[in-house]
């Protein structure tokens, strides 16, 4: 419930409206009275942690960028030997949910929000984890727009840093 409270206030916040941690409730309780979060939601959104984000330089490029995508859903067709092996030839649906990406004219940058419980002594394994997944959205989205990736990065919340895959 958590994870998606937050991805939700992610996706619908006016990122140039989260200027101090103040602003960031403010945002949140805009999405509550709008109904796009519940009561409940609302309540477990950690403004600070969000304010500590957009304090961050990606996090206040974001809130002047012209091209930022939110919760992109994408589906393409790939060779099955970039997943395995035994699938040389044959054609996969791939299909995934961008969380946020910035497109800029010399590339794209990838940013998949995390809201896991993590500690710098488990980081290394999230970070392993969730390479695949945020390599394959790096895949689609330079196939999609025809631009080269600049950056994948995770954004664990609890820390309030970012992690690069």
């Amino acid at each position: 419930a958590y994870g998606n409270a937050v991805h939700s206030c992610m996706q619908y916040l006016r990122y140039d409206a989260c200027t101090e941690e103040a602003a960031v409730c403010a945002e949140v309780q805009r999405l509550a009275d709008e109904g796009v979060l519940t009561q409940q939601q609302a309540e477990m959104i950690p403004c600070g942690k969000i304010a500590g984000f957009f304090r961050s330089t990606l996090g206040r490029k974001l809130q002047t960028a012209e091209n930022v995508l939110r919760e992109f859903k994408f589906s393409i067709l790939d060779d099955g030997a970039n997943y395995h092996a035994d699938l040389a030839g044959e054609q996969i649906l791939l299909q995934g949910v961008v969380d946020c990406a910035l497109v800029e004219e010399d590339g794209i940058t990838i940013l998949d929000f995390k809201t896991d419980a993590v500690t710098e002594e488990t980081l290394p394994q999230k970070q392993a984890q969730y390479t695949p997944q945020v390599q394959s959205y790096a895949q689609a989205m330079q196939r999609i727009y025809g631009k080269p990736i600049k950056a994948c990065l995770l954004y664990f919340f609890c820390l309030g840093r970012f992690a690069p895959v």
